[in-house]
């Protein structure tokens, strides 16, 4: 069998925990177990198995289409997929959108997200140029909106509606998107 192609465009961004880099499909059992699960609720899942590995396979095409994505969370110690991290752009008419996800529970309440949403967001709006983006965050998701605050995401009530009927939008600027608090 002749070897998979990777995206070798895709910045690898260490952290002191984490290191964040392309999607690759060793990741999609992770991402398979979390898109199927209640987890996902918040996302618009859960999803059947069809229609994750879609949704994963839009996240490594999304880097070729747009030359930013979502990155895929690791531990530096195991290695082990912990979730996905990153910017967002479905449509040109609308700011590219942040986003964070944790793919087990077992990841949660240890700084993951803030820690790889941070340095996502530094390199965003600063080597990569961004100056503006979203987040839109389904209201019930207490978390998610804690973290769009803590990096500094001001509530814009009317900013741009995506695909969330009943979602919050935060709005992030350059100056706002180092935030370390």
């Amino acid at each position: 069998m002749n070897a998979l192609p990777v995206l070798t465009d895709v910045p690898v961004l260490q952290t002191p925990r984490l290191v964040l880099r392309a999607p690759a499909l060793a990741d999609f059992p992770a991402f398979l177990s979390y898109s199927t699960s209640e987890r996902s609720r918040f996302v618009g899942g859960p999803k059947p198995p069809h229609a994750a590995f879609e949704k994963f396979a839009g996240m490594i095409g999304h880097w070729a289409l747009r030359g930013f994505g979502r990155f895929v969370i690791t531990d530096r110690t195991s290695g082990d997929a912990l979730g996905h991290v990153g910017p967002l752009q479905l449509d040109d008419a609308v700011l590219p959108e942040l986003t964070w996800t944790l793919w087990s529970e077992a990841a949660e309440g240890k700084g993951f997200a803030h820690e790889a949403a941070q340095a996502v967001n530094t390199w965003f709006f600063g080597p990569f140029g961004c100056k503006e983006a979203m987040a839109e965050v389904q209201r019930g998701n207490s978390r998610s909106h804690a973290l769009a605050k803590r990096l500094g995401g001001v509530a814009w009530p009317d900013g741009p509606k995506g695909w969330m009927d009943d979602g919050i939008v935060y709005r992030f600027r350059v100056k706002f998107a180092t935030s370390s608090n």
